[in-house]
């Protein structure tokens, strides 16, 4: 490396220190008076108070994981099992990835022992859900556009039907789609509780949108689905290939009345006085045949595309018969056993 290249890696790097050190500084710094304050409220005994604090300041500076055991141990002391566990989960997870023995030597065990500790106290709850539309009835999944929540906290749809840790209390779990009724169960967990519930909506779109309100719900379509579609896309199959023929007729007509001109006039340059009616029929037709040729390629050629797009992307339904499914494609018939 060049002492010219040298020079300039080390003021880009130097710039990007000077920029970034002052926002980690500060980030630091907030932590720690975040801090401060959460062991002055945890030392008069106001974990509530407190516990807010410590989880802002770890949010605020994550290395802090000090930050993040106080509270975990807040949210123990409060009964908040589930918060608490999953605090000290985070501790184990990040002390593997970035481990200080010196500085928080044995806190790997401490995590591991408390989060063995609370797993009998956290409450569990799965949630089932079932979607109802006009074609299909079955549970729930990322398509179905349906929204759970509990406590008005959204849950991820791959997480609906699993068990979610909760800490002790009364819940009011909602399940919701814009086209649909909301559905509405309370339900109040004990530490160490393990329940489920089911929740089922009818989903009932406006009029003139599909059977899942204008969301894929996930589910195969109905074999009758997609086939006006491609029936456009044939009749423009149809109307592209006729076009397409037209246009190569009449590019041999047009040299058709060329020959005609040639053999009325013996040339395309002249042509005697008698022969000159014939000579300019077989213009008039030339210069037709060559107007029209161009068009109908251009129709043609757009037509057969639009009609192939129409066809290919067709919702195709499936119909299983038996331990076969069935799937109409462009054409043929796909067919796949299941075992």
């Amino acid at each position: 490396m060049s002492a010219c290249s040298r020079f300039l890696a080390v003021t880009v790097a130097s710039a990007f220190v000077a920029t970034a050190s002052p926002a980690w500084a500060d980030a630091e710094s907030d932590a720690k008076d975040l801090f401060q304050r959460g062991r002055e409220l945890r030392n008069k005994g106001d974990c509530a108070a407190a516990s807010p604090l410590f989880y802002k300041a770890w949010r605020t500076y994550p290395q802090g994981l000090g930050n993040l055991r106080n509270y975990a141990e807040c949210e123990e002391q409060l009964g908040h099992f589930a918060s608490s566990r999953r605090a000290w989960l985070d501790i184990k997870r990040t002390l593997l990835t970035a481990p200080d023995e010196a500085k928080y030597g044995g806190w790997d065990k401490d995590a591991e022992d408390a989060a063995a500790r609370l797993k009998p106290k956290v409450a569990t709850v799965i949630v089932d859900v079932t979607v109802k539309t006009p074609d299909h009835e079955g549970p729930a999944n990322d398509k179905s556009g349906v929204e759970l929540l509990i406590n008005g906290e959204p849950v991820a749809a791959n997480l609906i039907g699993t068990p979610l840790e909760r800490d002790p209390g009364v819940y009011t779990v909602r399940l919701q789609a814009p086209d649909a009724q909301p559905v509405e169960q309370g339900v109040s967990l004990a530490a160490g509780d393990n329940k489920r519930m089911s929740l089922r909506i009818v989903r009932t779109p406006k009029a003139g949108g599909n059977s899942n309100g204008a969301i894929d719900n996930g589910y195969p379509p109905d074999e009758g689905q997609g086939s006006g579609q491609k029936t456009i896309g044939w009749i423009s199959v149809g109307v592209g290939a006729a076009a397409l023929i037209g246009s190569g007729v009449t590019f041999l007509l047009r040299g058709s009345a060329k020959d005609d001109l040639v053999a009325a006039c013996g040339s395309e340059d002249t042509c005697p006085q008698s022969k000159s009616k014939e000579r300019q029929d077989a213009i008039d037709k030339g210069k037709l045949m060559g107007t029209l040729s161009p068009i109908l390629l251009g129709v043609g050629v757009v037509g057969v595309g639009v009609g192939v797009a129409l066809i290919v992307t067709a919702p195709n339904g499936s119909k299983e018969r038996g331990g076969l499914t069935i799937y109409p494609g462009l054409g043929r018939v796909d067919a796949t056993w299941r075992f």
